[in-house]
């Protein structure tokens, strides 16, 4: 990866990678579309408050744009993909770090990758019987999901045995 580009905007990796997802989207959407449904969301609290600011997002986005392309053609494709894989989940770890209830939804993936998250368990049993409700009616095979719990927040997933 091209690092040389990113240190040169002053932008955490983190942030760099908020700032090409977002570029995506433009282009994929259109800007007021994309900033409206996926204004990114910067770890730096300077550019925490740009995002919030349509003026100062454009501005931002325009000013790095051709910065964000020219990381684009000095990245090989498949780097790209790996590392955007993981952003998205860095991104997903973080937003449920405080969380302490999960749903895995069966198979051997890696947990925090395919979970979803909650505030309660009772939250987690709420998915967990919508989706045997939804196995049930289209005839999925039986739902192999499990109930996942952590000790604190940030900690390592435990599957709950099944009472």
């Amino acid at each position: 990866m091209s690092t040389d580009l990113i240190t040169q905007t002053g932008m955490s990796h983190y942030d760099f990678l908020e700032l090409l997802g977002f570029a995506w989207q433009v282009d994929s959407e259109g800007y007021d579309y994309a900033a409206k449904h996926y204004a990114p969301r910067f770890e730096t609290p300077d550019l925490q408050q740009q995002a919030q600011d349509d003026g100062a997002l454009r501005a931002l986005y325009r000013k790095y744009r051709t910065t964000l392309q020219r990381w684009e053609d000095q990245t090989p494709d498949e780097e790209i993909e790996e590392i955007w894989s993981a952003h998205l989940q860095e991104a997903k770890e973080r937003r449920e770090a405080h969380l302490l209830w999960a749903v895995h939804p069966g198979g051997d993936w890696d947990y925090a990758a395919y979970s979803h998250a909650f505030e309660s368990r009772e939250e987690a049993e709420e998915w967990i019987e919508g989706r045997k409700r939804l196995t049930g009616k289209y005839s999925w095979g039986p739902w192999e999901g499990r109930l996942l719990h952590r000790d604190e927040p940030g900690g390592e997933w435990a599957e709950v045995p099944a009472a």
